[in-house]
């Protein structure tokens, strides 16, 4: 998830960690959303003090879908017609929806939630969404 403005100074950056302990998620999401602005054109600098990584939803393991990451799935599946991967996607919707609900962002606030694909990982779940 990321929101950039002109100056990108303090405009928060939050990834949601599938395993990466926090420090690490921390730095992937810096460069990846530092390369994605300057691949956009985008003037400026994103400060590194900006990204943010939770770690609060990893659950059991990589891999391992929570019953957060179920729900995600299944809500924005039948509501959206968007399909997440139970690995990524779904993880870090599970925790933007969580987070949505405890209040984390203001009402007028603008976010943007970045589907990295990984539908076709799906289908190498189909036991636990059937039952789960």
């Amino acid at each position: 998830m990321a929101g950039f403005t002109a100056t990108h100074s303090h405009v928060p950056v939050l990834g949601i960690s599938v395993r990466a302990p926090k420090a690490k998620q921390e730095e992937n999401v810096w460069n990846l959303a530092s390369r994605t602005l300057e691949r956009l054109g985008v003037p400026g600098e994103l400060s590194r003090h900006a990204v943010v990584a939770n770690s609060d939803y990893v659950g059991e393991g990589y891999g391992l879908p929570t019953e957060g990451t179920l729900e995600a799935l299944r809500l924005l599946a039948r509501h959206e017609g968007i399909l997440l991967d139970p690995v990524y996607s779904a993880k870090g919707m599970a925790g933007l929806i969580d987070l949505i609900r405890k209040g984390h962002f203001r009402r007028d606030e603008n976010i943007v939630f970045i589907h990295t694909g990984g539908s076709a990982g799906l289908f190498g779940y189909r036991q636990v969404l059937e039952h789960g």
